[in-house]
């Protein structure tokens, strides 16, 4: 990985690079961020499976605050924790130019969620996040739901399989009815009850820009979730609304 990050501080076509599967932990990561901080052209780099912890990914975030192309960023499938996290929060608090960054599988808990969050209240560019499998429970969900309030770019938000609960989908439906800009929101295999599709309900009465929800894999009976469907339909068809899916079950309604 030395070998092509040396080439990358020199090349000035190369746009995407996947790196994933390579297992480059921590002292690899150290030269993919020389890099990042010298290249002028990369917009994406896929740094997924390589048993990054929150050393290397402190050093990915570092190089973060002074590159000004890279726009999507995959750390999927590492070893982040709650302290690499705050180097994430550090990250989003000064770059001005990533838009996508996914964080699925690593270990933030409640403490990283809280943290990342805390930097999306001011952060004015990112658009999509994925913090699927990540443990952030009801009381992440909740610091998600700060940031919903604040943040007026964020357009795609994947919190599936984080056993938020009812209580956490409270929270966060309590963002959605004041949120005016995200449309596509994954709360997939979250232990969301009826109680929770009931707070979903209530939000989605107020709130006409999501578009695309997924409740797939919770205990929502069917006469909890219809009148979800019909909501969320109303919401597909206003005008220059785009058309989405739903994925709570197999039927339609």
């Amino acid at each position: 990985v030395a070998s092509v990050c040396s080439a990358l501080e020199r090349n000035s076509v190369l746009t995407s690079l996947d790196l994933s599967w390579n297992s480059i932990g921590d002292a690899g990561v150290a030269s993919v961020c020389s890099a990042l901080e010298r290249n002028s052209v990369l917009t994406i780099l896929d740094l997924s499976h390589n048993g990054i912890g929150d050393a290397g990914v402190a050093s990915v975030c570092s190089a973060l605050e002074r590159n000004s192309v890279l726009t999507s960023l995959h750390l999927r499938y590492n070893n982040i924790g709650a302290a690499g996290a705050a180097s994430v929060c550090s990250a989003l608090e000064r770059n001005s130019v990533l838009t996508s960054l996914d964080l699925t599988y690593n270990s933030i808990g409640a403490a990283g969620a809280a943290s990342v969050c805390s930097a999306l209240e001011r952060n004015s560019v990112l658009t999509s996040l994925d913090l699927c499998i990540n443990n952030i429970g009801a009381a992440g969900a909740a610091s998600v739901c700060s940031a919903l309030e604040r943040n007026s770019v964020l357009t795609s938000l994947n919190l599936s399989q984080n056993e938020i609960g009812d209580a956490g989908a409270a929270s966060l439906c309590s963002a959605l009815e004041r949120n005016s800009v995200l449309i596509s929101l994954d709360l997939s295999d979250d232990n969301i009850g009826d109680a929770g599709a009931g707070s979903v309900c209530s939000a989605l009465e107020r709130n006409s820009v999501l578009t695309s929800l997924d409740l797939s894999g919770n205990d929502i009976s069917d006469s909890a979730r219809i009148p979800i469907n019909a909501l969320l339909k109303r919401n597909q068809t206003r005008p220059v609304r785009r058309l989405a899916l739903l994925s709570l079950m197999d039927e339609d309604y």
